[in-house]
């Protein structure tokens, strides 16, 4: 009954966490350097809570 189990992959491999954290500050980065560029321009900004979600999220490092 149980014996034709399937084997999920494992994606959490120290590769792929790599990978996220590192998308995840370009990410960071690339919504700081819009937000300042919208400071620069009197224009509306990104709300806090989203550069907050980015960087619990793992893009801490972009959005210094």
């Amino acid at each position: 009954m149980f014996e034709e189990t399937q084997q999920i992959p494992n994606i959490f491999t120290p590769q792929n966490i790599a990978i996220y954290f590192i998308v995840m500050n370009i990410i960071g980065f690339l919504i700081m350097l819009i937000d300042k560029k919208k400071a620069e321009n009197g224009k509306w900004r990104i709300q806090e809570k989203t550069i907050f979600i980015v960087t619990i999220l793992g893009g801490g490092i972009g959005t210094i």
